[in-house]
C-alpha cells in the first residue's frame, strides 16, 4: 500500500483563508526564549551555552488551519435523522487510510458547482468505478492560485448533488488537493 501525505506546511503569510482565519505566528529567537527560560525554571543567561534561550513559536489558529478534516460536527449540529453530528476524534480513523482516485477537475471554471454528471465524465475518463470508502481527491482551479491573493476567491464548489452523490457510492473522505506533488 502506498501511503499519499497530504499535509501541506502551515505559516501566517500565505494567504489561504480571509484574514480573521489565518495563523498568527509570533517567532521566538534564542535571545527572546532567555526571559521565557528563566521564567520557567529561573535559569540565567550564563548558565546557557553562549546564554542563548530557547528559540520557540507561539500559535494562534482556528480549527481550519492548514492541513485539517472538516467533521460532521462543523457543518451542523446533527446528521443522519438528528443524531449529534460527530466531532473529529468520533469520525472511524481507518477512513483515512483508503484507497483514493484523484479526479483532475482543473477544466471546470472558477465558481463551477460540480454535478453528479462532471464526477461520472472524469471516473469514466479515468477508468475508475468508486468503491465504498475510497478517498475521493479534487484537482481543482484553486491550486494554480494558491499562494496568491485571489486565492481564497478560486475555486468550484461541491454541492448538495454532488456530495450526495459521492456519498451514495459510499465516499466517506473528499480531499481538495493543493499545490502539491500529488497535483501533476
Amino acid at each position: 500500500m502506498r501511503f499519499v501525505d497530504l499535509s501541506m506546511p502551515l505559516d501566517d503569510t500565505i494567504p489561504v483563508d480571509p484574514p480573521f482565519l489565518r495563523p498568527k505566528i509570533d517567532y521566538k529567537d534564542h535571545e527572546a526564549g532567555l526571559a521565557d527560560m528563566h521564567a520557567m525554571y529561573g535559569i540565567e543567561p550564563e548558565q546557557l551555552p553562549d546564554q542563548q534561550g530557547l528559540a520557540a513559536e507561539t500559535l494562534t489558529l482556528t480549527t481550519h488551519a492548514g492541513t485539517h478534516v472538516d467533521a460532521p460536527w462543523h457543518y451542523h449540529p446533527t446528521m443522519n435523522n438528528g443524531e449529534r453530528a460527530w466531532t473529529i476524534d468520533e469520525v472511524p480513523l481507518d477512513w483515512f487510510f483508503r484507497p483514493g482516485v484523484k479526479l483532475d477537475l482543473r477544466h471546470l471554471p472558477n465558481g463551477h458547482l460540480v454535478t453528479p454528471a462532471d464526477i461520472d465524465a472524469e471516473l469514466e475518463r479515468i477508468g475508475h468505478e468508486l468503491q465504498p470508502f475510497d478517498i475521493v481527491l479534487a484537482n481543482t482551479v484553486a491550486a494554480a492560485a494558491y499562494g496568491q491573493d485571489d486565492y481564497i476567491d478560486t475555486g468550484i464548489g461541491f454541492g448538495r448533488e454532488a456530495t450526495l452523490h459521492l456519498t451514495g457510492k459510499g465516499v466517506r473522505v473528499f480531499v481538495k488537493v493543493f499545490p502539491l506533488g500529488l497535483v501533476a
